[in-house]
């Protein structure tokens, strides 16, 4: 199985992050945050959080290796990085938690994803 992917767009409604970009291999929907966004949104991750200003938190989850991180985007700023793999490199700088939570689990909870959407079951 390969790494799969969600993001959360803070303050935007589905049209709008649907107009950036726009939404084939995607599918979005309204979550407690603004949107969730599902499938395939590779770059246009960083073009949500340019054109409307974020955070936005890019989950990844790899079935296979157990690896889970959370990249967030807060416009043109350097990206920050939550990732369960604490003895290697992030790729960018490590944040503690991702609103307040420290694990897979609570992080899903926590973003308002359904851990289905990114193949996550607790271990």
């Amino acid at each position: 199985m390969q790494t799969r992917t969600a993001c959360v767009v803070t303050g935007a409604e589905p049209a709008k992050v649907g107009s950036i970009g726009g939404t084939d291999g995607i599918v979005i929907q309204e979550n407690r945050h603004g949107s969730l966004v599902t499938g395939r949104p590779g770059d246009r991750v960083i073009d949500y959080a340019i054109e409307l200003g974020g955070p936005v938190y890019d989950v990844m989850y790899s079935a296979k290796t157990g690896w889970f991180s959370v990249t967030v985007f807060r416009g043109m700023d350097r990206p920050t990085r939550w990732d369960n793999r604490p003895d290697q490199e992030a790729g960018y700088p490590r944040i503690p938690d991702v609103l307040g939570a420290t694990t897979p689990g609570a992080i899903l909870v926590a973003l308002d994803i359904p851990p289905a959407a990114i193949g996550y079951a607790e271990a």
